[in-house]
């Protein structure tokens, strides 16, 4: 894995070459396939392995990168340039970053459909030392401020330790089987029950402790 998190595969040269448009390539240059996924369903398919949970960025992403867009640039000719007094009076010459709707996204946005959907519920928990939380606020804020919160101690780990300290129900649960059973209020910083069982999967998100 590099610094990016990117997997990079070793591609041993067997000794196996093929010329194409002129140049000779060798196994070092195939990526990674299936030859039975590729003759099953006669296209080229991406076939790759990934170890590390930090991956799950890298296969994802795609999902979150939003609709599809294109790069216009905005320019008008100069009148002076006839006169051959050339004046640079374009101040916002730039690449603009724009959004194109098709006409298939606006029909489907008149009608309110929903553009994109998860399934199911996942409820990312976070463990840590005590007052070694991870804390988020804005650049506005005073960091002493923060850091004197009432609130900021309250959180999903260290109040699930203090429902296990009131709940019968709640020691019989483990972190992870925890938010099957109990749901998180982050206006009340508290654990309440669920009312209604609900298709969920808990993420215990890794954390580095140094």
């Amino acid at each position: 894995m590099n610094i990016n998190i990117y997997p990079i595969y070793r591609h041993r040269n067997t000794g196996h070459t093929i010329v194409v448009h002129g140049i000779e390539l060798d196994n070092r240059w195939v990526v990674p396939h299936n030859v039975y996924l590729s003759t099953k369903y006669d296209a080229h398919i991406n076939v790759e392995v990934c170890n590390n949970i930090r991956v799950v960025k890298y296969l994802f992403k795609y999902v979150y990168k939003g609709h599809d867009r294109a790069t216009i640039e905005i320019s008008r000719q100069n009148d002076n340039a006839i006169e051959g007094n050339v004046v640079d009076t374009n101040e916002i010459k730039k690449y603009f970053d724009c959004h194109y709707v098709s006409t298939l996204e606006a029909t489907w946005r008149i009608f309110k459909f929903d553009m994109h959907e998860r399934f199911p519920t996942v409820e990312r928990l976070h463990y840590h030392l005590p007052n070694q939380q991870m804390v988020l606020f804005r650049d506005d804020n005073d960091v002493q401020e923060v850091a004197t919160r009432s609130a900021i101690s309250r959180t999903m780990f260290t109040k699930w330790f203090k429902t296990n300290q009131e709940s019968k129900v709640a020691r019989s649960l483990t972190f992870d089987q925890f938010p099957q059973q109990w749901v998180w209020n982050r206006k009340l910083k508290r654990w309440t029950l669920r009312n209604k069982a609900l298709p969920l999967v808990a993420c215990i998100m890794h954390t580095h402790i140094g």
